[in-house]
């Protein structure tokens, strides 16, 4: 029942990081290209058809009329090629349909129409960020990690100081490690127990290690810098201590190693409520 526990709760946070990676982008969008009725001197707000079909673009998807924001923005895009602002939009209304980790061919239909859309900004704009991230989000989406995560890196090149960057490399590589560790030990009848999996043999723990250290070695350097840079960072605290329950895996059955990994456990752990009870003190008006 214990075992059960963990793999539902690792399940619903890889299903809630997934969102909100999109919703958190929206929010940024929007708070960069507010509303274009109020920028008559933008170089691309040119002509009050454009005007009006952007602002409709984005009024409906602030209200999730996805299909809607999609024929405005596509149709600004047909009547000005060059206009990358509503090539962004257009594919943030693709992206915003893309379901996370569901393989259908209409989903990654939609997901390669959304990375379409973003290939077009990043060809004459390589370093613009909120393409950048909007594509690691949507390779993420469906699952192609090794993408999202090098589209992570060149964010970090561009601002060394983008602590969402840092984190979405170690949340991507813990995704990874997790599937691995999950697949490797369903070869010996085992389910995770979330604390260094002491059964698994010593050629399975061979397996595991040879899979995950390099993404397990990457995701605690990533999330710990992630929390540097943004130390309320409750997120990062909380996939730090679920990569550190993979780390506690390469100790192959050893007490000594795997106690000393959920001892770090404990820690991120509580240090994770903490932040998030600050955080909710804060959200309350006096």
């Amino acid at each position: 029942m214990a075992r059960a526990g963990i793999n539902i709760v690792q399940n619903r946070r890889i299903r809630y990081a997934l969102m909100t990676a999109m919703k958190l982008v929206l929010c940024a969008l929007l708070l960069v290209y507010p509303s274009f009725a109020q920028q008559p001197n933008a170089e691309d707000s040119r002509s009050p058809e454009i005007k009006a079909l952007m602002d409709a673009g984005v009024a409906s998807l602030e209200d999730a009329h996805y299909d809607e924001a999609v024929a405005n923005f596509r149709k600004a895009t047909q009547l000005e090629p060059g206009n990358e602002k509503a090539h962004t939009y257009l594919g943030t209304a693709y992206a915003y349909q893309v379901v996370p980790n569901l393989e259908t061919p209409e989903n990654l239909r939609t997901a390669s129409s959304a990375l379409a859309e973003f290939d077009i900004v990043l060809k004459s704009h390589p370093k613009d960020l909120t393409a950048l991230k909007q594509e690691a989000t949507v390779y993420r989406h469906i699952k192609q990690f090794d993408q999202a995560k090098a589209l992570e890196k060149r964010v970090i090149t561009i601002d060394p100081h983008d602590a969402d960057a840092f984190y979405a490399i170690g949340f991507t590589d813990w995704m990874q490690a997790y599937k691995n560790a999950v697949a490797i030990l369903a070869t010996e009848g085992l389910t995770d127990a979330g604390a260094g999996n002491p059964n698994l043999s010593r050629a399975g723990c061979d397996a595991l290690i040879a899979k995950n250290k390099a993404l397990v070695d990457e995701g605690i350097a990533s999330l710990t810098q992630a929390i540097e840079l943004k130390p309320d960072f409750d997120d990062a605290m909380t996939y730090l201590q679920l990569t550190y329950r993979r780390h506690a895996d390469f100790h192959c059955g050893d007490p000594t190693g795997i106690s000393a990994d959920l001892k770090l456990v404990e820690e991120w752990t509580k240090r994770a409520m903490l932040a998030r009870k600050e955080k909710e003190k804060g959200k309350v008006t006096p």
